[in-house]
């Protein structure tokens, strides 16, 4: 329970951190995911000032439905935060779940519906995890259908040089 308390704090620092998206750079300043070389070894999840001071990275590849989110990268940590997005869940469909924390945004502005949310996981060889980021709308159970929104996966085979972390 502990682990799952510190991951929490974690992003909630990151995302009071990126709240202003205060190490957030333009799309042409992202780097690549590798850009930097993996930890062999597994590090601690990053502090909300690492996160701060993390750069952007570009996913392997990223569909329309996440055009509006951002990858941050910390050591072997990646953060995807998708400020704009109305979530209503998210969810890890598949793989290890050790050290992956969620966050959705309280509603603001006068909304009733939360605006915004993230996901941070480390990426580690060897590692393969599937997380759903949901939304609300039109279905049979009404306009507040839970509906896919974006699907995250991330693999590092052991004989690939780099991972794979989609978002779309």
């Amino acid at each position: 329970m502990e682990r799952v308390g510190r991951g929490a704090r974690a992003l909630a620092g990151a995302r009071n951190a990126a709240a202003t998206d205060a190490g957030a750079t333009d799309a042409g300043d992202e780097l690549p995911l590798d850009a930097a070389p993996f930890p062999p070894e597994p590090s601690r999840q990053p502090t909300a000032a690492e996160w701060k001071a993390a750069p952007r990275v570009r996913l392997s590849r990223a569909g329309p439905a996440a055009a509006g989110c951002r990858a941050y990268r910390a050591r072997e940590w990646l953060r995807v935060r998708c400020p704009e997005l109305t979530v209503s869940a998210i969810s890890l469909l598949g793989g290890k779940s050790e050290g992956v924390a969620f966050w959705i945004d309280p509603p603001r502005g006068g909304s009733e519906l939360p605006r915004g949310g993230e996901v941070m996981f480390p990426i580690r060889r060897g590692d393969r995890r599937v997380i759903q980021i949901l939304t609300f709308g039109p279905g049979y159970d009404g306009p507040f259908t839970l509906l896919p929104a974006i699907v995250i996966q991330e693999q590092w085979l052991e004989d690939e040089p780099a991972p794979t972390v989609t978002a779309s």
